[in-house]
């Protein structure tokens, strides 16, 4: 009763300022949605046009899997940037920035005269990209504060679910109408947009003054060790030792750093420390599947790739169904159980996927319609589960060494993957989908050891 007369009250005496501030909002949280549904977008687009691509440039297919490594790599390394560097230049201001890097990365993408033009272009396109996501939740957050923050992850989970349902389709017909270059030019009328809306009309939040310097040794820690990771996944086995000296001197330094680059004090929490090793796992499978399956599609069925984009974009229709409803799903089921689910539909669908590869015909789009299920199921779950005893203050950190993780076991995947592919050809694809069957009921392992004590706490009933 006291809050309807409240609202009551307000009623001719504040309609002219919550107008004023409905008008600013809208169009800054259009720009700030837009910005994220392009970074969605990109990490998928991509993946029609490669056989074009390796076409025209003459490349290996191990070389060209960079163009999204590289991206996901850049993304992985601007991530733990982003937090630090908005403090100290503002948030509209590195968000705003952040979105013209990317832009202009795309135009530069769209005239690369060859393959090593285009892995740095994609590079920078992908540092660009970085920073949008973890800064768009923010933001959402702050548009959105105390009850109301459930709509902010909504919106943000609606506009990242449309990269992976419209980047597979617009990036075929653009590939097969225009050629490969056209799904770079789409970014910059969008691009531009998304940060007029964003300089005009978001807000500028106070500049928070930061004594503290920027980790730079930790960056180049964790970048010397991603690197020599990717690249001895590629064809550089020696580079191993390197990558593990680094991971472990990388680990050693946050722990002891008063401003680390990756925050791992969050670890102490049981259910997200075990669900952050399943994210690497979960990673390498929805990486590595969105890349395998436009090439077998295209080389093997020899399809269009507008159609191998309309296939591969049923996963998101599915996908982008689930976790929209993730909240009554919440309600029903236990967030494990629903990782169970999720793994086993994962899994069928990469042993469905492998038949098609190996038999060169099938229902593919059934498999990836059952990729998209297990893959919406497997994120509603994990989310709930990693996230449900971390305090309000971890939150943001948590979620950005998520992601991290999950861009890293991606990265690694499509790598494998992709010289598994060189190297034995068609065998090659059949037999990764039949090892991708493997990665999503291994990711859960970890969650089933940690969190027995924790588990009626995972989720509300």
């Amino acid at each position: 009763m006291p809050r309807a007369l409240s609202a009551s009250s307000a009623i001719g005496t504040s309609t002219a300022p919550a107008s004023d501030e409905l008008r600013s909002t809208v169009p800054a949280l259009v720009g700030v949605l837009l910005a994220a549904m392009l970074q969605a977008i990109d990490g998928s687009i991509v993946n029609v046009a490669l056989p074009q691509m390796q076409s025209q440039f003459g490349a290996s297919l191990p070389l060209l899997g960079w163009v999204v490594t590289g991206y996901t790599l850049a993304n992985l390394i601007a991530m733990p940037l982003a937090a630090s560097l908005s403090q100290r230049t503002g948030l509209r201001a590195y968000f705003a920035g952040s979105v013209i890097l990317f832009t202009l990365a795309s135009g530069a993408c769209a005239f690369a005269p060859g393959t090593a033009s285009l892995l740095i272009f994609r590079a920078l396109q992908g540092l660009g990209a970085g920073g949008l996501l973890p800064l768009a939740q923010g933001i959402l957050m702050t548009l959105f504060p105390g009850e109301r923050r459930g709509t902010a992850v909504a919106l943000l989970g609606f506009a990242t679910v449309l990269g992976p349902l419209f980047g597979p389709p617009l990036g075929g017909l653009l590939t097969d109408a225009l050629g490969w270059r056209s799904i770079f030019w789409i970014n910059l009328p969008l691009g531009v947009l998304s940060t007029f809306l964003v300089l005009r009309f978001l807000r500028a939040p106070p500049r928070t003054k930061s004594s503290t310097p920027i980790d730079v040794k930790g960056i180049a820690l964790l970048l010397t060790a991603v690197l020599s990771l990717q690249l001895a996944c590629a064809h550089h086995v020696w580079l191993l030792p390197l990558a593990a000296l680094c991971g472990i001197a990388f680990i050693l330094h946050e722990r002891r750093s008063p401003a680390p680059a990756v925050e791992l004090r969050v670890l102490r929490h049981p259910q997200l420390a075990s669900t952050l090793v399943a994210a690497a796992l979960y990673g390498v499978g929805l990486y590595a599947s969105v890349f395998l399956t436009p090439l077998t599609l295209e080389n093997e069925l020899h399809l269009s790739a507008a159609r191998a984009g309309l296939i591969l974009s049923m996963g998101g229709v599915t996908s982008g169904v689930l976790i929209l409803s993730a909240r009554p799903l919440l309600k029903r089921f236990r967030a494990q159980h629903l990782c169970d689910v999720g793994a086993l539909c994962f899994a069928g669908s990469m042993i469905w996927l492998a038949v098609v590869s190996w038999r060169h015909g099938g229902a593919a789009w059934g498999a990836q319609a059952l990729r998209g299920a297990g893959t919406g199921i497997l994120y509603v779950g994990m989310n709930a589960f990693a996230f449900a005893e971390v305090p309000e203050q971890d939150l943001a950190t948590s979620a950005s060494l998520f992601y991290l993780l999950r861009q890293l076991g991606g990265s690694i995947g499509v790598a494998l993957c992709a010289q598994a592919v060189h190297t034995h050809g068609e065998a090659g694809a059949a037999l990764c989908f039949l090892v991708l069957a493997l990665s999503a009921p291994l990711a859960i392992l970890p969650m089933r050891f940690r969190a027995r004590p924790l588990l009626e706490r995972a989720t509300p009933r």
